[in-house]
Formats: structure tokens, C-alpha cells, sequence
């Protein structure tokens, strides 16, 4: 089959090797955990960037700046098992201890080190551009990198820093590194929680102001892509007038759902990479712990899913055990490296929660419904029409959950959830015949700094 206009772009895109890949090797192939940012100090002589053109190369490196993205929120959360005999089978030390929740276990130091390689890059291209004349390009490629900062930044904080408190209790307290030089000689310190999310909030907006509307392929960030990721910040904030404000701009840009009734529900790779949804195109860490014999989805999630709901089928493969797998990846590959971008339903979905936590029940309604028009038999489809406030919220929770399952949501949804009992959870799991219990607010949501980045940098562990 003769590849899309976007599949050839991205395969010309994953072949750039001439300034931005001989840079990245300079940069970080004797480097292993922080110290690729922190201690070490990389050999810049022979290709220091200084132009547009090497801008534009260190942003277009898509295996670091769209790949590698976390997976160890999904493997903590609720929304997948394994038996006892898989668990016992992982090869992964810290994905086997993760998953139970071992208090003294870090995750992978890839979680960690991959975020801060994306930041020194970005960094990299905001210091050139510095020295360089204002253009059109170059506000473009400072939103890009702007954007790609915020982005990383952010995903690192979902699992390394406590959820932020609406009410801003917590803002003095201990956050991670918010790195805006790539001067390695500067300190590495903490910020607090309340510093963090003013930088995370300042890049993203000031991006969505200098990004274009369009770009070629998803993997390069937009100004729906921005928008997208401010709504993301911002329900996890608890920001809900915020949420509904970005929401509505990215969606304004890019509103586009995949009907499910045109996907193939015996395919292993039903939905294609770059489909119309996806706005941001990110790639997390793939896991061997994620192979399809051994992680299963949650069994009392699946039932959840209404038969006449093509999720079912198009998000699952059904084993022989009666047990399900998941192949339902927005990436278009069945592996064991999921999609972690931004896509519409995500947006969608978002909206539908913050409309309903600002009052606006007709509208929280809407966007559910169109939401679940898209993913249902049009013949057995029939709209929420809910409106007590409490119990369409339940209904909204549930639908995010079914919707967003293996996109890495999972566990910053729990961490805001858990700050209001009406939405915590305690979970659960049974291994080795021996419980395991993760309760609502647990420091345990606050995953430890990987001891390898410890050891070569002057930052301490987590406090929990």
C-alpha cells in the first residue's frame, strides 16, 4: 500500500540525520540518567547551533522530542492486571515493584532523563534564538520549543510532584527542577509547586500565541496543540473556567472525530497513526511488561463497556481465557509503546467535565454526547440526558476512563480525583496471594526520583 501524504512526511522527518542528530549524539551519547543535563558537559566544538537551519533540525528530531514519553502512570493506575504468575514473570525490576506499589522503588530512570533530554533541546533552541534577528520562522521555533518544554515539563510532574491544590495550600511546597537554561554549570534546584505551574502555564500560553494553525505533520506542534495541552494543565489544576477556555480554542482549530462505525474491529491496528484526532503526536517509553499474554485489561472496567459501544472492539482484543487485551492505540501500531499525545476526544471529554464543574449541564451534556455518538452503533445509540449534577459528573468520569484507557491519563486523573472524597478511590491489588492497597492521597502518588539520577546530581529524594 503506497504510504499517505503524512506517513511519507513523518518516514522524511525520522531520517533527518544532519545537524539536529549529530548534535543530540554529541549531546547525550556518553550521558546515562540526569547527568545528561545536570553533571556532564557535552563536546559542543565541533557543532555548536547558531542558525535557524540548526534550530529547525534539533526541533524536527522526532525519536527524542515525540518519543520516549513516560508509561509508568498507566502501569501504577487501576485500569489493568495480571496474574500472579505474569507478575512474578516481568523482567523489569521497578515495573514489578511499581505496580504494587513499593514504596521504595523509583521508577526507570528513562521516565526521568528522556523528559529532560526534550528540555535541554528545547533550552538549546530558545538560547540561539536569543542571538538571532526576530523573523516569522523564528517565533515559530520559539513556540515549538516553548511547547516542547511545557510539554515535557508537565509530564514529568505528573508523576514526580504532588497534584497542586486549587485553593494553592500547597504551593510553597517541593516540586521538580523547572529548567529554563541549558547551561549546565547553572544549580539544579527544586521549585516550588506554585513556581512550577507559573513557568508550565507561561510557556504553553506564550507558545499558543507564536505557534501557527497548521504544521504539516502532528508531530509538530500547533497552536491547537498548545491550547490543547493548557486544557490538560488546567483540569488537572482544577481551573475548570480555565479548562472550558483553552478547550474551546483548541477546538475551534481542530474538532474532528473518528467515527466508529468506519474502523475495522477485527484489525490488531484498527485506528491509524496521525488520524484525524490527533493533534499532538507523542509516543511513550515502550514497556515488555506491556506485552498482550500478560497485561490484561481490568475486568471490572471492561464491564463497563455497553455492547453496542464499538470500543469494545475496536480498543480490545478478546483472548481465549475471556480476558482482554488492548490494541486500541492511537499511534497505529500494535506494541508495546502507546500513544501519550494530544487528540480531540481527550479535549472533548475534558470540556464536557469542566462545563459541568462551572454549571453548564447543556453543555456538559453536549459535548458527551457527541463524544459517545461518535463511538457507538448509530442504530442503538441513545443520548444521556442526566442532569443532577453529581450523578452526570460519575457518568462523565466513566466515560473519560473507558475513552482515554492506555494514554497515560489514567493516574494524573487519580491523583485530582483522590482530592475530594465524592471522587476518591482506593485500589486494590491481589498478587502472590497478598493484598495490596493504594489509599486516596497516599505519598505514594508522588513516585520517587530513580536513584541513578540521585547519584549524579545534588538533588535529594522526595519527601513524601
Amino acid at each position: 500500500m503506497k504510504p499517505s501524504r503524512l506517513e511519507t512526511k513523518f518516514i522524511q522527518m525520522k531520517k533527518i540525520n544532519l545537524f539536529g542528530g549529530a548534535v543530540c549524539m554529541m549531546l547525550f551519547a556518553t550521558l546515562s540518567g540526569c547527568e545528561k543535563y545536570l553533571d556532564a558537559k557535552p563536546d559542543l566544538r565541533k557543532a555548536v547551533p547558531s542558525s535557524l537551519e540548526d534550530c529547525s533540525a534539533l526541533l524536527n528530531n522526532y525519536s527524542v522530542l515525540n518519543q520516549g514519553y513516560p508509561y509508568i502512570g498507566e502501569l501504577a493506575s487501576d485500569n489493568f492486571m495480571m496474574s500472579s504468575s505474569s507478575w512474578q514473570s516481568i523482567s523489569i525490576l521497578e515495573d514489578k515493584e511499581m505496580f504494587v506499589w513499593n514504596a521504595d522503588i523509583a521508577p526507570p530512570a528513562t521516565q526521568w532523563s528522556a523528559q529532560y533530554k526534550k528540555v535541554y533541546v528545547a533550552n538549546q533552541v530558545l538560547e540561539v534564538l536569543k542571538n538571532l534577528k526576530e523573523t516569522p520562522q523564528s517565533r515559530v521555533l520559539k513556540g515549538e520549543a516553548l511547547f516542547f518544554r511545557a510539554y515535557a515539563h508537565f509530564a514529568l510532574a505528573e508523576l514526580f510532584a504532588p497534584v497542586p491544590l486549587a485553593d494553592g495550600a500547597n504551593k510553597n511546597g517541593e516540586a521538580i527542577p523547572y529548567r529554563t537554561t541549558p547551561n549546565i554549570e547553572d544549580p539544579v534546584e527544586r521549585t516550588s509547586i506554585g513556581e512550577f505551574y507559573r513557568h508550565l502555564l507561561q510557556d504553553a500560553a506564550e507558545a499558543a500565541i507564536l505557534l501557527p494553525h497548521k504544521s504539516n505533520v502532528p508531530s509538530t506542534p500547533t497552536k491547537a496543540a498548545a491550547n490543547a495541552l493548557l486544557t490538560r494543565i488546567c483540569l488537572y489544576l482544577q481551573d475548570y473556567p480555565k479548562t472550558v477556555q483553552y478547550a474551546n480554542a483548541c477546538l475551534d482549530e481542530k474538532s474532528d472525530l473518528l467515527d466508529f462505525e468506519t474502523l475495522s474491529t477485527t484489525s490488531n491496528t484498527p485506528i491509524a497513526r496521525f488520524n484525524r484526532e490527533v493533534i499532538f503526536q507523542a509516543i511513550a517509553v515502550g514497556s515488555a511488561t506491556y506485552t498482550r499474554t500478560r497485561w490484561k485489561v481490568d475486568s471490572a472496567l471492561m464491564e463497563r463497556y455497553d455492547d453496542a459501544d464499538l470500543r469494545k472492539s475496536v480498543f480490545f482484543i478478546k483472548n481465549a481465557d475471556g480476558t482482554y487485551s488492548y490494541k486500541g492505540n492511537y499511534d497505529g501500531q500494535l506494541n508495546q509503546a502507546p500513544f501519550s499525545g494530544l487528540a480531540v476526544d481527550e479535549i472533548v471529554i475534558s470540556r464536557a467535565e469542566a462545563y459541568l464543574r462551572t454549571g453548564k449541564v447543556d453543555s456538559a451534556l453536549m459535548d458527551l454526547n457527541m463524544l459517545r455518538r461518535s463511538r457507538w452503533l448509530k442504530s442503538q445509540f441513545t443520548p444521556v440526558t442526566e442532569k443532577n449534577p453529581q450523578k452526570l459528573l460519575d457518568i462523565i468520569l466513566n466515560e473519560r476512563r473507558r475513552e482515554l484507557i492506555m494514554r497515560q491519563r489514567r493516574w494524573t486523573d487519580l491523583k485530582r480525583l483522590n482530592l475530594h472524597p465524592l471522587t476518591a478511590q482506593t485500589l486494590h491489588r491481589n498478587i502472590v496471594e497478598k493484598e495490596y492497597v493504594l489509599p486516596p492521597g497516599d505519598g505514594r502518588y508522588t513516585m520517587l526520583i530513580p536513584l541513578a539520577v540521585l547519584e549524579n546530581s545534588t538533588l535529594q529524594q522526595t519527601k513524601r
